[in-house]
């Protein structure tokens, strides 16, 4: 927590809980950032994503009675994910791709494009107030506190990993794979939001018109570090960070359809043993295919730009990580002196 900040709790699919927090801090602004963990099963997915942000938007815009304020404007956290199918490569793109509402591979990216579609559908409708919204889509946010993405799982790889691990590569890392810091991605959902406030005061002046390429309500925006790395590159710095040598001399790149072999006998493996298997197809094919996307729309309609380098975005998370672990070692240590 934040010194400085005040925190309620609430569940954000019960409106009566919801309008309680609403009544005490009546708010001009809305950022929804609640997402469960991507991996967890489908209803939560869809509880959270889906009927939560719906409830939420609804309570923001008075569907459900006067909390005491009017909010202006709703900024909600999407995904870049919205606009892939999980096994296409992207290259640069943009928000002219189309939302890919029926992904079965990705039931998270699923809940996360219905939940945008809904959240954009609802701009300046009157019986939300006229309360403004738009979408922000970050690309892969990485850096500290991340517990389930893939900073995280580097991290993992960088403390556990032996080092021939380290040295294995699928693929020919010829993919560009976008990563965002989480703090470049905070400040993005700012610039929407003031850009949002801004648009709502023109409008109350009765500035109406608005060119296409001005318009910031009912639009959604890639937020990203306008930096991508080779899938493999951005890893073996985390672990070269973190303290692990890495030859690069001694790396072995293995053809991606012979990982996509061991994914599948990795898989069945996993099925008969009933224990989830770490290397699968999708995930051969996540570290081998081209993710990029351009951030253009949001730099030149809400004046965003990187304020910190996907370097140092990752160095901070390696540095939180470690002191972590210095932590835990040091309670764990404490305990078996006092066993």
């Amino acid at each position: 927590m934040f010194p400085g900040c005040t925190y309620y709790d609430a569940d954000i699919t019960n409106p009566e809980k919801l309008m309680e927090v609403f009544s005490k801090v009546k708010p001009d602004v809305v950022i929804n950032t609640a997402s469960p963990a991507w991996n967890l099963p489908k209803p939560v997915l869809q509880k959270v994503n889906i009927e939560g942000t719906r409830t939420l938007l609804e309570v923001a815009g008075g569907k459900y009675g006067n909390w005491g304020g009017r909010c202006r404007a709703f900024v909600h956290t999407s995904s870049s994910s919205v606009i892939h199918d999980a096994v296409s490569d992207l290259i640069n793109a943009d928000e002219r791709y189309p939302l890919v509402l029926h992904n079965k591979r990705e039931p998270y990216s699923a809940t996360k494009a219905v939940a945008e579609k809904l959240v954009l559908a609802a701009n300046d409708k009157e019986e939300l107030g006229h309360m403004l919204v738009c979408a922000v889509r970050p690309a892969g946010i990485v850096g500290e506190g991340d517990m389930s993405g893939w900073t995280y799982g580097v991290l993992k790889t960088a403390s556990d990993a032996p080092t021939w691990q380290l040295h294995l590569q699928l693929g020919a890392n010829d993919n560009n794979f976008e990563l965002t810091y989480v703090g470049n991605v905070a400040y993005g959902l700012l610039c929407a939001a003031d850009a949002l406030l801004e648009t709502a005061k023109r409008k109350d002046q009765g500035k109406t018109t608005v060119l296409d390429y001005e318009k910031v309500d009912g639009e959604a925006f890639i937020v990203t570090n306008d930096q991508p790395l080779p899938f493999w590159d951005a890893a073996r710095f985390v672990w070269t960070a973190y303290g692990r040598e890495i030859n690069g001399d001694r790396v072995r790149a293995l053809p991606e359809y012979v990982c996509s072999a061991l994914g599948l006998l990795s898989e069945t493996a996993g099925w008969m043993s009933g224990r989830p298997s770490k290397l699968t197809r999708q995930s051969v094919k996540y570290s081998c295919m081209h993710r990029s996307f351009s951030c253009r729309k949001i730099a030149d309609r809400c004046g965003y730009e990187p304020v910190i380098s996907i370097e140092e975005g990752l160095l901070r998370a390696v540095k939180r990580y470690k002191e972590d672990e210095a932590q835990e070692l040091e309670k764990m240590a404490l305990e078996k002196k006092a066993q």
